[in-house]
């Protein structure tokens, strides 16, 4: 059983023996329990000279207690505030603010004398005072004190992030340990021990009137050596009190030592009670200290976190040490009411805890969120990176300050740092790059989480590293390029050989497949080549000898060859010129199948594109699913449900990610512009020509803006094989929004594409792999064109059914949707319905594009004729008045000979067109924009001038030229995240411009006549000479403008007979539902602003449709034109004598400013094994037929394929699975093809337009 009796630390607190204490607060009082002086027998002494010294390597008030003596009663009231500290106690309050030191303190008392009181003592309990224990004010009387000197020496030391703590915690220990022996040895023997720059020596002590300032390790030996004298000085030569025995004032009364009268009533907190409180002490302390530490670093490291993460710690941490304060007073208030009998262990814990609430030591420490976040900018920093992040540089503007050819921009966040697969793997690459001395270059890391405002980042499924060259993207996923690169056969070619201005491709260009040139090589393998910088399929230009790849072109015998052969090591091999010539010419030509895909906005066509793709690489859903990763060309998302604890929980699956691709997930259509993707099937090279969807959800300008974007990209191609309508299979009727899609998709496309066009059927499980309820109402709808053979065949409806492609991204997302065995099938299904389409559009004669251009065209030339021949008829008016003016002035003044021949000239109001060098990006709204109208004080001459430059000399070299809203201009410096410009308006307002026109008054002078009638005529025939010039001009331009309006009527009538139908009369239709919907939002409080746009282009619509029917009416059957035709009677009006020289200049413009509208993005995916497997089964082919017939290129066959006829295979020994990058954060765009001269047709058409 324990003693009665406690030992307690003086902890600096003086008392003499007799002194009581209260041990329920823990407080020596200033009463004794005697009044006079002791029996000299009562007291006995004992004298000493004894050292205890320790060594403490923690600074937990654990570590201390224990160090120092004191129990976990002790404990607990010094945590309280009960038990006050002074000298060498002070060191048990001592605290720091950070957890980043190592710590190292020595103990050392010096006991000199031991004093005990005998309470049986006689004489003892005559000199008790009275009435001292009437109260209960004391609970213990000190019967003993042992004196002498305590002294604790602290040393402290700042550690480093780099530093290992074990270690110099270990060196500090060692060097505080040599005061152990301070005594023992000579100030000289430890003067080398002084501390580290970041080292801090303290001492805790009773008395410091003689010690100094610690600057080193020996002068803490000297205050240890000073010791023993400095006692003897002290008045009695006894020191400081050490340790008091406290003897219970109960047991006195036990031995009838003395008689209490109060009751005092006493019990100490359980043993398991005290050390759970020291402990939970401790853990507070150090979550504030790890939560300052955490702060302070936050302070620098702003760029990776939120701003209002930073304030929240801040306000946190003050919230903390106020209520510290708070805890501090109520826990001594809860000790008390324990030790007093009043409140049990148990309700204290649960108090405390209570008083605590959700400022745990565990809520504290789950506030540092980003201490690793900080730890990845840490090493990205120290190894050379920029950051771009909450505060500092942009992309934009490291990118500008770049003086190196290479720039490498990692993009990140939280989310993919933490979930996706890959992010080690890019940290390790990007690490790699730094590291990498051989080159300089830029090397960027960008936290997408904190510009999440940019257009690049609001959606990132994975990490990636960039890699720009010269400021142009040459590769956007660096790890997947290596993964590609290790898995394929590469070639490459020297930077200074390398044409990289080119940016478009001869139609007759091969894949180079030849055999390695290495001699360990397998001669006779034909291997499918890679350019290793862009990891696009390398060709032969036919017509050049160039090899060209998404980098550009350069002569052929400059390329060196790498397969994958592990026989082939890492050397790179060059064929002997000839001999690689001769390789090269002897390839045989691709056959092109260009498929053009339309179809309503959400219809699902970049979903089937995707499927697509993995239709051709794999025959069976299992064969997918053992793929090691999805493949895509598109972005795009989906939703799917499951049931969890009998909810629906909703899950989104991503497909991908891109810069200019929506996903699809926030009600915009996911294709955002037209693209093409080039999949290869064995010798086919099958272009999917991706189109943004009809009915799109920004409105009626944006999908005519869209179909001049798909016109556009078509010019690109010769032939289309096949037009492909994609609808759904639940049109139960005919809706507004279904037949506007129909009828727009179809007015847009020329008759002869009739036998072209296809209609498939996505998600068609649910019909039975049937067009469903859409089919009658599509056949309805097609039975109005009576004069194309246009319906609902076997032969050009296909039903396809993408949920088996879903089923495929969800489990490679680690998500099933169950039903296996129903997405086996649907995808056998589907592999044969892409087989069969591909076949058919082998096997039918291609359209020509150019006639569906032209008719396009035509239509377009017509729509912007209504306006701008009145303003034509305006200018030429002028003409003719300020000509017949001067003819009167002529007439009726006396003129000099000078001054007639000074009127010898023509007056004629036009425009010009001036080319600017570099990109501007200008506002094309209402405010900023002006129509001058004043132009010398003559005449009037009418152009549009951009007021507003918003950004002069743009970066940005994505954006189409001349192109209003495209994405990419929500990157422009102009733009702020929420896309708007500084000038007020929305980057969709905005566009880049790369000519202007500038109003002109031309006068135009005959030289011949002028030289002339300068030598021979006189006053008269030098007016009659100016008068018959006039007036011939003013025929003149009377014939031109009569040239003009019959060119609109025979455009007009060519329409009617071309198109399959000339108009789309289901717009005005269209048009008053969408007016509908905005007058149901104004009920709401929604603006007026889109509803009266609807309302203006409504009126314009019905204004066109008004000049079309009447040009329709007033064509001569005599005078229908073809295609030729049209072209022609453009040419006669470029011949125009006045206004044709004007339309040369502006085409010349033009063609320049559209180089770079054409786009092509290749997948290079050779057609899966079951492909080859049904061409083996069936060796029937039909007669080769040449493209060069089609105008398709000048030695490019088209094979003509049977019904029943494979698609062709790949060679024998060809590997397959081609070069898709599984999972590429974002697609190159290829320039695959040459841009086609806009020619004067198209140029025609923006010239009257800009009128």
């Amino acid at each position: 059983m324990a003693s009665p009796v406690v030992k307690r630390p003086a902890l600096g607190q003086v008392a003499t023996l007799g002194s009581l204490y209260d041990a329920r607060s823990d407080v020596f009082l200033p009463l004794s329990l005697f009044d006079g002086s002791l029996p000299s027998n009562a007291v006995e002494t004992t004298q000493h000279q004894s050292v205890d010294i320790r060594i403490i390597n923690g600074g937990t008030f654990a570590d201390k207690f224990d160090a120092c003596g004191i129990d976990g009663e002790l404990g607990v009231s010094v945590l309280a505030g009960l038990a006050r500290v002074d000298g060498s106690g002070l060191y048990l309050s001592h605290k720091r603010d950070t957890n980043h030191v190592v710590q190292s303190s020595l103990r050392y008392d010096l006991t000199t004398v031991e004093e005990k009181l005998n309470v049986t003592a006689s004489g003892i309990k005559e000199r008790i005072a009275p009435k001292i224990l009437d109260t209960d004010v004391a609970t213990h009387v000190v019967t003993g004190v042992c004196w002498g000197a305590r002294y604790v020496f602290s040393a402290q030391r700042q550690l480093d992030r780099s530093e290992d703590r074990s270690q110099v915690s270990s060196n500090l220990e060692a060097q505080i340990s040599l005061l152990k022996a301070a005594r023992l040895s000579r100030v000289k023997d430890i003067t080398h021990t002084r501390p580290e720059n970041s080292t801090e020596l303290a001492v805790f002590g009773d008395n410091l009137a003689n010690v100094n300032y610690l600057t080193d390790f020996a002068d803490a030996r000297n205050v240890i050596k000073n010791i023993p004298g400095d006692i003897a000085r002290e008045g009695d030569g006894k020191g400081q009190p050490l340790v008091y025995t406290l003897m219970p004032l109960s047991l006195l009364a036990a031995f009838r030592i003395l008689d209490i009268k109060a009751d005092i009533t006493y019990r100490q907190l359980g043993p398991d009670c005290a050390r759970r409180c020291v402990q939970l002490f401790d853990d507070i302390r150090g979550a504030i200290q790890r939560l300052s530490d955490y702060f302070a670093r936050l302070q620098t490291h702003q760029a990776c976190v939120p701003p209002e993460h930073i304030d929240s710690i801040a306000q946190l941490l003050a919230m903390i040490k106020s209520q510290e304060v708070i805890l501090v007073a109520d826990f001594a208030s809860l000790v008390k009411d324990v030790r007093s009998g009043k409140a049990s262990d148990h309700q204290l814990w649960a108090r405390l805890t209570e008083l605590i609430g959700d400022n745990s030591p565990h809520n504290i420490l789950s506030a540092v969120a980003y201490e690793d976040k900080m730890d990845v900018q840490d090493l990205l920093r120290h190894e050379g990176a920029h950051l771009v992040g909450y505060k500092g540089p942009s992309v934009s503007a490291l990118l500008h300050g770049n003086q190196h050819d290479d720039a490498y921009i990692f993009y990140f966040n939280e989310h993919v740092r933490h979930h996706s697969e890959v992010w080690e793997e890019n940290l390790a690459a990007f690490l790699d790059i730094l590291k990498d001395r051989s080159h300089h270059k830029l090397a960027i890391a960008v936290d997408q989480d904190a510009v999440d405002h940019d257009v690049h980042g609001t959606s990132l499924e994975k990490p990636y590293i960039s890699h720009l060259r010269r400021g142009r993207v040459i590769n956007e996923d660096f790890v997947e390029k290596r993964k590609v690169l290790a898995a394929n056969c590469v070639m490459r070619v020297a930077e200074d050989a390398l044409d990289r201005s080119v940016n478009g491709k001869p139609l007759d260009r091969r894949a180079v497949d030849i055999p390695c040139p290495h001699y360990d090589c397998d001669q006779k393998l034909l291997c499918n080549w890679i350019c290793g910088s862009c990891q696009s399929a390398v060709e032969y230009g036919v017509i050049d000898d160039l090899l060209y790849c998404d980098c550009g072109a350069s002569i052929y015998y400059k390329w060196e060859f790498q397969c994958n052969d592990p026989k082939h090591g890492s050397y790179w091999d060059q064929y002997e010129r000839g001999e690689l010539l001769q390789k090269l010419k002897a390839l045989e030509p691709v056959e092109d199948l260009n498929i053009l895909i339309l179809g309503e906005t959400g219809v699902g066509k970049s979903t089937w594109i995707n499927a697509f793709v993995n239709y051709l690489s794999y025959e069976s859903i299992g064969d997918a699913l053992d793929a090691e990763d999805l493949k895509w060309v598109i972005p795009c998302s989906f939703q799917t449900q499951s049931v969890v604890d009998g909810k629906f929980v909703e899950t989104e699956i991503k497909i991908g990610s891109s810069q200019s691709e929506k996903d699809g997930s926030g009600g915009q259509s996911a294709t955002q512009s037209t693209e093409v993707y080039t999949v290869n099937i064995g010798k086919t090279r099958v272009r999917l020509i991706d189109t943004p969807g009809i009915g799109d959800t920004r409105g009626v300008d944006q999908d005519n803006s869209n179909m001049n974007d798909i016109l556009t990209v078509l010019r690109t191609y010769n032939n289309l094989h096949g037009v492909l309508i994609l609808l759904k299979p639940n049109a139960a009727r005919l809706t507004v929004m279904f037949r506007f899609c129909i009828k727009q998709l179809l007015t847009h496309l020329h008759r002869n594409a009739a036998n072209n066009i296809v209609f498939g059927f996505t998600n068609t499980r649910g019909s039975n792999y049937k067009p469903g309820d859409t089919f009658k109402p599509l056949n309805a709808l097609l039975s109005e064109y009576k004069d194309v053979n246009i319906g609902l065949f076997e032969n050009n409806v296909y039903c396809f059914d993408s949920e088996s492609f879903r089923y495929l991204a969800a489990q490679k997302r680690g998500i099933d949707i169950g039903h296996l065995e129903d997405n086996r099938r649907s995808w056998e299904y589907s592999v044969g319905e892409c087989e069969r389409l591909v076949k058919h559009c082998q096997g039918i004669t291609p359209h020509q594009v150019r006639s569906t251009i032209n008719l396009n065209e035509t239509r377009n030339t017509i729509h912007r004729l209504t306006e701008p021949m009145a303003f034509i008829a305006e200018k030429i008016s002028a003409s003719i008045d300020v000509n017949n003016d001067a003819i009167k002035e002529l007439g009726d003044l006396d003129l000099t000979q000078h001054e007639l021949q000074q009127r010898l000239f023509v007056q004629k109001e036009t425009l010009k067109s001036e080319k600017v060098e570099e990109p501007q990006t200008v506002c094309t709204h209402d405010d900023c924009v002006e129509i001058r109208t004043d132009f010398e004080g003559k005449t009037e001459t009418v152009t549009t001038i951009y007021k507003t430059v918003c950004h002069q000399g743009c970066y940005l070299t994505s954006v189409d030229r001349n192109k209003k809203g495209h994405p990419e201009l929500q990157k422009c410096r102009a733009m702020n995240g929420a896309g708007m410009c500084k000038c007020g308006h929305s980057w969709m307002d905005h566009m880049h411009i790369y000519y202007k026109y500038v109003p002109t008054t031309y006068q135009h002078r005959d030289a011949a006549t002028d030289r002339d009638l300068s030598r021979n005529a006189d006053t008269i025939q030098l007016k009659q000479e100016a008068i018959r010039m006039k007036m011939e001009a003013i025929e003149e331009f009377k014939l031109e403008h009569q040239q003009v309006q019959e060119a609109a009527i025979q455009f007009g009538f060519f329409l009617k007979r071309h198109a399959i139908t000339p108009y789309n009369d289901a717009t005005i239709e269209y048009i008053d539902m969408l007016i509908d919907q905005e007058r149901q939002k104004m009920k709401v409080g929604g603006s007026d602003q889109r509803r009266r746009k609807l309302e203006k282009e409504k009126a314009q619509y019905l204004q066109r449709v008004e000049v079309l029917e009447k040009a329709m009416k007033q064509g001569d059957e005599s005078k229908l034109l073809d295609d030729t035709g049209v072209a022609q009677l453009v040419d006669s009006l470029y011949g125009l004598p006045h206004f044709g020289d004007d339309l040369r200049n502006i085409v010349k413009v033009h063609e320049n400013a559209a180089d770079s509208t054409y786009r092509e993005r290749a997948c290079n995916i050779s057609g899966g094994v079951h492909f080859r497997r049904r061409r083996e089964r069936n060796r029937t082919r039909t007669d080769e037929r040449r493209n060069a017939d089609l105008g398709e290129g000048p030695s490019a066959p088209l094979n003509t394929i049977s019904s029943y006829e494979p698609i062709p295979g790949s060679f024998p020994r060809e590997p397959t699975g081609g070069t898709v990058r599984a999972e590429p954060r974002v697609r190159t765009v290829v320039l695959h093809e040459p841009p086609r001269r806009l020619g004067i047709w198209g140029t025609l058409t923006r010239f009257v337009q800009r009128f």
